[in-house]
């Protein structure tokens, strides 16, 4: 079990200064008595605090204040002549016969062994879960000592201090002795910092039948008390307590912070009443104030459920309601509750309160929906509830929905479109029919086939089709399927067809006075021509150099001249004389050096199917050209490629994760140098 789980005062103050640093360290917690002052301190680590009860602790103490004042020398005495280690085993045998948590810290220091077996609901073994023998012990102790300050002081953990003055402030500094790998802690406090320990708040008692279920803060006192004890009386005069060992709170997790804790007792009849008084007890064994008791007396449980029998409609607002309920049984409840949903399986909501007794009639007044489920719920006096079987009620309805109003829609430019209204206020309301035409002549069309329940609806249309409008109604549909009149058109224009996917350069080769250019074409689908084009560089007008209007994939341009620098563009164009975009679709070639270099040296891709990745890894010549990026296309194999990743000169590998099993990709490496010059990319083929 690692620190920041540990549920009790010591442990928890220890979690806190662990997820501080992982560095060993004392944790030291102190308390002032009217003469006295007790010192308690721990190890936040299993292994340290092993060694610590071997090497010992040492305490010194210094005095900061006298008066009031600070003093121009603190006067700092060593308390231990020499380290605190746990006594001798002999000296606790007649220690742990009266008390069980000085045997659990006994134990935990000199057992050969220490496991936790057979442990019952309740007892200590449920606080942990141990991952080892070390942790078992190191915990249990920390436990047991927080339980028994006596006991801590005996193992060398705790020390009592009454060579103190009520006009001086200390600061108490424990060590572990030659470990300066373990931090030191202290703690300042005076005798004028006693103070009575407060009585627990918000002690309560809930009856029910043959148990109590008691309750207190807890959020408020924890950083207080350790552990709880709770008192139990007959009489309201003699009182024993209702367990051996004080009650921790095993609920509260870091995360998940209680504000209450809880007990149930356990009472051998009903209609007796039991008086119960609350305690804390502190991790140095004080106790605090008693709360003020409480008395409590168990109710008998609801065995008898009522019966709905029959009932009346008398219009689409109002129905009579009738049930059975023994007679008998009237003494042990507080009365009925009425339940009502709109469907058998609910959720259902309470329209009735408390029902007397004797009533075995309702006339409910509300309006009510096509189809009515009523339950009928008896109240105990410890407020049980016993709910009956549901009845249905179905008044008559041919009255439709009204009409829908407030229909708006968008087309995006990817031809989805987004529909939405404002919601009908029918409580009967089933949903809503669809309905689309894409002329204004056409007949409307249901497109979701049924009742859509939202005020929001998704729809997509072709950007390939003729029409340029596309008409939206929507109609409200009631549970019993009466459908309203048709809301207003809506005419919404469709947006202009999608520029087609640009191609992209997938090598060019600078030699013998001519740039010869690859590409791979564009995708899409309705691409007409490719326009490949040129400029010298710094220029801003582009001019076409060739106009491809078939499958060709290649040019060499010949019509160049040496020293210059040229930017190639290669642009798609569709049906509808829509253009593709300029980027990722140019290279810049200087014909300073017809040649590309080839400045990938190596280049690998290996499939990792345990891991379900293909790892990429490449490596530039030096002396080629500065490197200032890298430009990878991938595709799948037989499919035109496209722009994966841009990458700076510094990477040297990558991942790709997006893959699909039995598939061969192909990456394409491009890189680009200073000044422009030409690089010769690479293409890797990997099959996953």
């Amino acid at each position: 079990m690692s620190p920041n789980k540990f549920i009790f005062f010591f442990l928890l103050f220890i979690s806190v200064s662990y997820s501080q640093t992982k560095r060993p360290a004392v944790v030291v917690k102190a308390r002032a008595q009217k003469d006295k002052i007790l010192v308690r301190w721990a190890i936040n680590s299993p292994a340290e605090w092993q060694k610590a009860n071997k090497k010992g602790f040492t305490i010194t103490r210094t005095t900061i204040l006298r008066d009031g004042n600070v003093l121009p020398k603190p006067e700092k005495v060593l308390l231990t002549s020499k380290p605190l280690t746990p006594e001798p085993l002999d000296s606790w045998i007649d220690f742990v016969q009266k008390d069980n948590n000085a045997a659990i810290i006994a134990q935990s220091i000199y057992g050969e062994s220490f496991e936790v077996t057979g442990a019952k609901e309740g007892d200590l073994a449920k606080i942990v879960n141990m991952a080892d023998e070390l942790d078992q012990r190191y915990t249990f102790a920390l436990y047991a000592a927080d339980m028994s300050f006596e006991g801590a002081v005996k193992a060398g953990w705790g020390y009592v201090d009454t060579d103190v003055k009520k006009n001086e402030v200390y600061a108490y500094q424990v060590k572990v002795f030659e470990s300066p790998q373990v931090k030191e802690a202290s703690y300042m406090i005076g005798l004028k910092d006693y103070s009575v320990l407060p009585a627990p708040t918000d002690f309560i008692a809930v009856p029910d039948d043959r148990k109590v279920l008691l309750s207190w803060d807890y959020e408020t006192f924890k950083r207080i008390y350790t552990s709880f004890m709770v008192e139990k009386s007959s009489d309201g005069i003699n009182y024993k307590p209702i367990s051996n060992t004080g009650l921790v709170n095993l609920n509260d997790k870091d995360e998940n912070p209680s504000k209450n804790m809880y007990f149930v007792d356990t009472l051998s009849v009903n209609d007796k009443v039991y008086h119960y008084r609350l305690y804390g007890i502190t991790s140095f064994g004080e106790r605090g104030e008693f709360t003020k008791p409480i008395t409590a007396t168990g109710v008998a449980a609801v065995v008898t459920p009522a019966r709905l029998v029959d009932y009346a409609i008398i219009n689409s607002n109002e129905v009579n309601l009738e049930w059975d309920y023994p007679k008998e049984s009237e003494g042990f409840i507080q009365g009925y509750e009425i339940n009502l949903a709109n469907n058998d399986k609910g959720p259902y909501k309470v329209v009735s309160k408390i029902i007397p007794p004797s009533e075995r009639k309702l006339k409910f007044k509300e309006e009510l929906y096509p189809s009515n489920y009523f339950t009928i719920s008896v109240v105990g006096k410890n407020n049980q509830r016993l709910t009956s079987q549901s009845m249905l009620v179905q008044p008559v309805d041919s009255i439709p929905p009204a009409k829908p109003i407030g229909l708006e829609g968008v087309i995006d430019s990817l031809g989805t479109v987004r529909l939405k209204w404002k919601p009908n206020t029918e409580k009967d309301l089933r949903g809503y029919r669809i309905l689309k035409a894409n002329t204004a002549g056409e007949e409307f069309v249901d497109i979701y086939h049924q009742s859509y329940s939202g005020t929001e609806y998704k729809d997509s249309v072709s950007l390939k089709m003729t029409n340029s409008k596309v008409y939206y109604r929507i109609a409200a549909q009631d549970m019993r399927y009466n459908i309203s009149d048709p809301s207003d058109i809506l005419v919404l224009d469709k947006p202009d067809k999608i520029p087609p996917a640009a191609p992209i350069f997938k090598d060019y080769d600078n030699k013998d006075g001519k740039v010869h250019l690859k590409w791979i074409r564009s995708y899409s689908e309705d691409v007409v021509s490719h326009s490949l084009r040129r400029r010298e560089k710094g220029q801003e007008k582009w001019v076409e150099i060739k106009q491809i209007n078939d499958t060709i994939q290649e040019f060499t341009d010949d019509r160049i001249e040496n020293k210059k620098i040229y930017q190639y563009a290669i642009l798609a164009k569709d049906k509808s004389n829509l253009w593709s975009s300029l980027d990722h679709s140019v290279i810049t070639v200087s014909v300073l050096n017809f040649t590309p270099v080839k400045v990938i040296t190596f280049s690998q891709g290996t499939a990792d199917r345990e891991n379900r990745k293909i790892v990429l890894s490449w490596d530039y010549a030096k002396n080629k050209g500065k490197v200032l990026g890298l430009s990878i296309y991938k595709n799948e194999k037989g499919l035109p490629p496209t722009l994966w990743k841009e990458l700076n000169g510094t990477v040297f590998t990558l991942e790709d994760k997006n893959l699909k099993i039995n598939k061969e990709y192909e990456y394409h490496l491009v890189p680009s140098l200073e000044n422009d010059s030409p690089a010769k990319p690479e293409t890797l083929t990997v099959i996953y």
